[in-house]
């Protein structure tokens, strides 16, 4: 670490919330004291146990300022907003970037740029202390990246399209501290206190304390993942003599016949003239892990299940005659396949061909159905020190808040984990206003017909909200199309919805 350094979300781009006291902290090996200048103020800070803490007074709105650290380095953040500042919090809806969106989106998102929209990444440290000691988890020094140019496609989709809104009415700075874990559960948001008080038990957090712990154990399940994806290989397998007595089926569909492995689909058309330009394969939705040929060349690979399938290629691969899509598919659980209701289909310069219908299908290798690890952010208290903690003496106008997919299956308390999450946030974060984002309607085509009772029981307690948390909102996620899509395109009525409850508080 360098002699003089900053906190990690202190980085250029940096937004920090105006009309509140602004706290900047970092890191001193050396002097007694360093000094901080920030948009012309200048203060002097005593360094203690090598760390330092500067305090500025509010100031308003401003943008295109500096911030300045002199100690045994000098430190200059560059392009420095003061603005209002929201912490996007939950899990993989609030977390979907703007080029997931694009199909749907794609005038609204390219039509302008916002350079004074930006969103500060906060990957969470995955560290849980030991039992009484103090917490060990640091920010990640990512850059502020704005919405503008390529840097708009990496920003959470919701919140992209409620900051623009924002900010075209109240033309000051924002900054998105984007502080969400696909899969994450409420557990893994809240404190161990709180959850003790609501069940959790010491042995379902002790394997995973002490410094370098969790890391190791999410490092162990990422090795035991590839060692069983690599057992899917069968090394005397031949597509092309399998594909010769394969199985006929009408795709797309889900294969419900207790297969885990590797599966290999194939489709055949014909091209009546040799197509020049881009084109893209769109394979819907697929269960679960995928790499996918054209004519024996490799197009695309997608390596779990929720991702839409948007290969692009060089129409050259295409022929004039017989072309073959081949899929090899891993499935991982005893069910898998294409997912119904999203588009299948190969875009040409020339117009789309239909790739619905029949296909063909040979197993590689069954294997024993895979057993995954826990994820990080599964684990009580995990996103608490990482995410919560982490941020305390970061000052916030806001927080948007969209979760409760990974607590359908028992949903039961979770409005007591509610009260209990939010009374922590505010404690670490200041007494301000939050705007719930409903979780979508969604029927899992593994194993659903109809929208589950545990994800309708989530759905009520959301609504129900703001009767048992002050000061919150709560807006709704759009039925999506199909409703066995996850993570719906559909983000921007839920920001135009969220910025107008944002601005009414």
């Amino acid at each position: 670490m360098p002699a003089t350094n900053l906190l990690g979300i202190y980085s250029n781009g940096l937004v920090l919330q105006r009309n509140e006291e602004i706290i900047i902290e970092g890191f001193e090996s050396s002097k007694a004291e360093v000094t901080v200048t920030l948009a012309g103020n200048t203060v002097t800070a005593a360094v203690a146990e090598g760390k330092f803490k500067a305090v500025f007074p509010p100031m308003e709105a401003l943008f295109d300022t500096e911030l300045k650290v002199t100690g045994t380095e000098e430190i200059t953040i560059k392009d420095v907003c003061i603005g209002d500042v929201y912490m996007l919090s939950g899990q993989s809806n609030m977390e979907l970037p703007v080029i997931r969106t694009i199909d749907l989106n794609r005038e609204e998102v390219e039509s302008k740029d916002y350079p004074y929209i930006r969103q500060y990444r906060l990957t969470p440290d995955l560290e849980i202390p030991l039992k009484g000691e103090a917490p060990i988890c640091k920010l990640p020094e990512n850059d502020w990246v704005s919405a503008s140019g390529d840097g708009k496609n990496e920003i959470s989709a919701i919140g992209f399209y409620t900051a623009k809104r924002i900010f075209e009415e109240k033309n000051v700075p924002v900054g998105l501290i984007l502080n969400a874990q696909g899969g994450a559960n409420i557990e893994s948001w809240m404190s161990e206190e709180d959850l003790f008080a609501t069940g959790t038990k010491e042995d379902e957090i002790a394997p995973f304390r002490g410094e370098g712990v969790l890391k190791a154990y999410v490092a162990e399940g990422a090795v035991k993942c590839n060692e069983w994806r690599e057992n899917t290989i069968d090394k005397d397998f031949s597509v092309d003599e399998a594909m010769a007595d394969a199985v006929k089926l009408k795709m797309p569909c889900i294969i419900a016949e207790d297969i885990s492995g590797s599966v290999w689909f194939e489709k055949e058309f014909e091209l009546d003239k040799q197509i020049d330009g881009e084109c893209m394969l769109r394979l819907g939705d697929l269960i679960d892990a995928d790499v996918t040929y054209l004519n024996g060349v490799e197009i695309g690979r997608t390596e779990y299940q929720y991702p839409p399938r948007k290969y692009r290629f060089d129409g050259s691969l295409l022929k004039q005659g017989k072309n073959i899509i081949r899929t090899r598919l891993i499935i991982e659980s005893g069910a898998g396949g294409f997912v119904p209701g999203h588009p299948y289909r190969l875009e040409t310069p020339e117009g789309n061909i239909d790739m619905t219908g029949e296909w063909k299908m040979a197993v590689e290798k069954l294997t024993e159905i895979y057993k995954p690890y826990k994820m990080a952010q599964n684990i009580p208290s995990s996103l608490y020190y990482a995410g919560i903690l982490t941020l305390k003496n970061i000052k916030i106008s806001q927080i948007w808040w969209c979760q409760g997919e990974s607590n359908a299956d028992f949903p039961e308390g979770y409005d007591q984990k509610m009260i209990l999450l939010f009374s922590r946030f505010r404690e670490q974060l200041g007494d301000v206003p939050a705007v719930i984002v409903r979780i979508a309607d969604y029927i899992n085509p593994l194993k659903d017909t109809s929208i589950p009772e545990g994800w309708r029981k989530i759905q009520e307690l959301q609504d129900r909200a703001p009767e048992y948390i002050s000061n919150v909102k709560v807006v709704n996620s759009p039925r999506p199309d199909p409703v066995f899509e996850l993570h719906p395109q559909n983000k921007s009525q839920i920001g135009e919805d969220l910025a107008k409850a944002s601005m009414s508080f």
